[in-house]
């Protein structure tokens, strides 16, 4: 049997699904795999690492075998979602906190972090905003999780970490949001929505939430 495994099981076919940021070829150039080795002596461990440290935008990597020759990368991309400071300029990141590229400007309709700078980002590395900011950066991010499933996350324009009561955010270009940190994120976005469909399209100002089962509008 171990005659046999060693040598036939090569690999003759790699698939690659899931990818649209990038190209099939660039996933196999980043996983050093190569045709004709053997479908059963390859490390997958070794693989998923070289392609996320060279592809940062790959969020799960799935490695399978098809015998008898085949082997399946199926991978899952994210989304630059928030994009934050450091010393040095802007960063964009995922609603995770995977760190994903260094850029100029922020990329249109991600979510400003604001109030806090990042320590020591690199590439493909998890957001790290201080110890006085730790806790607030994961709030945060929680609330753009959130924010997708119920499909408001476009309306959120930016987020501020520097209050130590209170989230406060920027909605819908009209709205100055504010509701404690430790607050349940789901209801809160929830009570948001209804408040906001009671007013008028052109109203503006600030909605506090800071209140357990109350809600307050105060005009700008």
């Amino acid at each position: 049997m171990v005659v046999a495994v060693t040598f036939f099981f090569r690999v003759q076919h790699i698939a690659v699904t899931g990818v649209s940021r990038y190209s099939e070829e660039e996933v196999l150039d980043a996983s050093g795999l190569e045709l004709g080795g053997n479908l059963y002596f390859i490390n997958k461990f070794e693989v998923k690492k070289a392609l996320f440290r060279q592809l940062p935008y790959l969020e799960e990597i799935r490695i399978n075998r098809k015998l008898p020759d085949t082997l399946l990368i199926d991978v899952r991309e994210c989304t630059a979602d928030a994009a934050a400071q450091s010393t040095e300029g802007w960063w964009m990141l995922s609603d995770n906190g995977k760190l994903l590229a260094q850029v100029e400007s922020p990329e249109p309709g991600c979510v400003l972090l604001k109030g806090a700078v990042l320590t020591e980002p690199a590439v493909g590395a998890q957001a790290e905003f201080g110890e006085a900011y730790s806790y607030r950066a994961g709030v945060a991010l929680a609330l753009l999780r959130e924010a997708e499933q119920r499909g408001m996350r476009k309306s959120i324009a930016e987020v501020d970490l520097s209050d130590d009561t209170a989230l406060c955010m920027a909605y819908l270009n009209r709205f100055t949001v504010r509701f404690p940190w430790t607050a349940d994120i789901g209801y809160k976005l929830e009570t948001l929505d209804t408040v906001v469909n009671y007013l008028e399209n052109n109203e503006t100002g600030r909605i506090d939430l800071m209140t357990e089962g109350k809600a307050s509008f105060i005009p700008q």
